[in-house]
């Protein structure tokens, strides 16, 4: 069974792992610590008590910018990163957040359709984001 909480300073070194693992420019895992101490909406999800991936985001007025989200490869379509999401998406309805975005790597299907699946569409495209490859702009209102 998959559980999501918010994140914790003792998080960070693992989040960090997953970071160097599978993102361009991971953060250190100082920067991490920082943001799970700040205004930052930051949530892990567990697998039996084992960590297996993180969403992060950040909240300006009524909307928020999802940093990140990573799934551990040996969790991925096991219902992590949904269950990630759906908390995220609960947390920023109960703080009366009206739109989220997020960037996804153009050509990400498993993740396109995730975040299909919940909702988001397509608003936008920024051309080579991911070193050489574009990004696309994904908006989902609250």
């Amino acid at each position: 069974m998959i559980a999501v909480r918010k994140a914790k300073n003792t998080d960070a070194h693992s989040i960090a792992a997953l970071e160097r693992s599978c993102i361009d420019c991971p953060w250190t895992e100082s920067q991490i610590a920082q943001e799970i101490n700040s205004d930052a909406v930051f949530l892990v999800a567990e697998e039996d008590g084992e960590f297996c991936g993180y969403v992060s985001g950040e909240v300006t007025c009524d909307e928020c910018e999802i940093s990140n989200i990573a799934v551990v490869n040996s969790h991925r379509r096991r219902g992590a990163g949904k269950a990630l999401l759906t908390a995220l998406l609960g947390e920023l309805r109960a703080e009366e957040v009206k739109s989220v975005f997020l960037l996804v790597r153009d050509g990400n299907i498993p993740a396109i359709s995730l975040y299909t699946s919940l909702g988001f569409k397509k608003v936008g495209q920024r051309k080579n984001y991911y070193k050489g490859k574009d990004a696309l702009i994904m908006r989902l209102n609250l």
